[in-house]
């Protein structure tokens, strides 16, 4: 029984210190000088073309499973095999976001990019990944080049200019901060420390 006792005591104690641990501005986490976002939000500025975001992958599902309606993806078009590319990866990204298919999609495309090795260095490549995901090639012509889809990614390049991104992968917080991943690279637990980076800045107020 006193084992018992004393085993949930440490883990009370545990809990609640984990709870109490905080982050420091400059160190974990930088104060952008952007207005905040009106809902909660997190957003991964990620690019197809970033092994580190292919490597950071399984931790965006979790964040992604921890926050539901919160978590967000944005490409962005800085990184490219050959001039265009980057762009027309972020219509693709917006295309699939679109069509309600943005996993099966960006799954695909890190395989084969960083599993198989094989560049998406054209269009055409970019439309057998879709043609692979169930989209028809009609379907992939007809979206691609549309209005939505363009305006979509027009509008993330923007946000990446307005937040200026200039990394990938970077997480930014209520539109006002952008986790530092230096600040965590001695984590004993990087998912753990960003999901509590993360509670403690979405609760700070604008």
């Amino acid at each position: 029984m006193l084992v018992r006792i004393t085993t949930l005591v440490c883990a009370l104690f545990m809990a609640v210190t984990l709870q109490a641990k905080e982050f420091s501005e400059n160190e974990h986490y930088e104060v952008l000088d952007t207005s905040a976002s009106s809902e909660p939000e997190i957003i991964e500025y990620f690019s197809f073309y970033c092994m580190a975001c292919y490597r950071f992958e399984p931790i965006a599902k979790e964040l992604a499973a921890t926050f539901p309606e919160a978590f967000k993806k944005s490409h962005t078009s800085g990184l490219s095999p050959k001039p265009g590319m980057g762009s027309k990866m972020t219509q693709a990204y917006s295309l699939a976001l679109m069509l309600n298919k943005e996993q099966a999609i960006s799954e695909r495309i890190f395989e084969q990019q960083f599993g198989q090795r094989q560049s998406i260095n054209t269009q055409e490549k970019i439309k057998d990944i879709f043609v692979q995901a169930g989209v028809s090639e009609s379907e992939f012509n007809r979206g691609f080049n549309s209005f939505s889809v363009k305006a979509r990614a027009k509008q993330m390049e923007k946000d990446v200019r307005d937040k200026n991104i200039t990394g990938t992968p970077t997480l930014i917080v209520n539109g006002k901060y952008k986790i530092l991943m230096n600040g965590f690279r001695d984590s004993d637990d990087l998912i753990g420390d960003l999901k509590l980076v993360i509670e403690q800045l979405m609760s700070k107020s604008s």
